[in-house]
């Protein structure tokens, strides 16, 4: 609950989305009824690789799409774009709901892994991904974006980028080409 003096109390877990594995970030829509999260893919049985001989499993960060019915979360679907060979994780939607924000270490990443979107169409399909290209990805990592409420102010951590080490967080405007600031 969050209280008009900007507390926070009575936190409580969200049993139905939460596994045995990693369920990672949160992303929730507008209106509270729609969530995309991060998990390992071994949710999804056949999307995990098993190694018998060195006795280890394999998987993949995976996103996920819910939907509240009532005060539960429910209808748990693994996204489309989605891939055995990459993960996808760190999802951030836009306050109209109509882009989603993540990171991936998919082909056609610049660095390790990279920020891209995807938009979401009025049935709830998803168009083809998108990398932000250069004024956000490096040679580095760029992970954890954010995607502000005027739909155009991005923060995302990078370590592909100059700064005091490790992940930055950096933040651009992505209506006028400008380039990242480090905050």
């Amino acid at each position: 609950d969050y209280n008009t003096d900007g507390t926070v109390t009575n936190a409580r877990t969200i049993s139905e989305l939460n596994s045995k594995w990693h369920d990672g970030p949160i992303t929730i829509s507008a209106d509270g009824n729609t969530a995309y999260f991060a998990s390992e893919s071994f949710k999804e049985k056949e999307s995990s690789k098993t190694d018998k001989k060195a006795n280890a499993k394999f998987g993949q960060v995976y996103l996920f799409k819910t939907t509240k019915s009532g005060d539960k979360w429910g209808n748990i679907d693994e996204v489309s774009f989605n891939d055995t060979t990459f993960s996808n994780s760190n999802p951030s939607l836009s306050r109209d709901g109509k882009t989603l924000y993540f990171s991936s270490n998919r082909p056609g990443s610049l660095g390790g892994t990279d920020i891209w979107k995807v938009a979401i169409a009025d049935d709830g399909t998803f168009g083809e991904p998108q990398n932000l290209g250069n004024k956000v990805n490096t040679e580095g990592n760029e992970s954890f974006p954010f995607i502000a409420d005027d739909n155009k102010t991005l923060y995302f951590a990078s370590s592909g980028r100059q700064g005091l080490g490790g992940l930055d967080v950096f933040q651009i405007d992505l209506s006028n080409g400008g380039d990242a600031t480090n905050l």
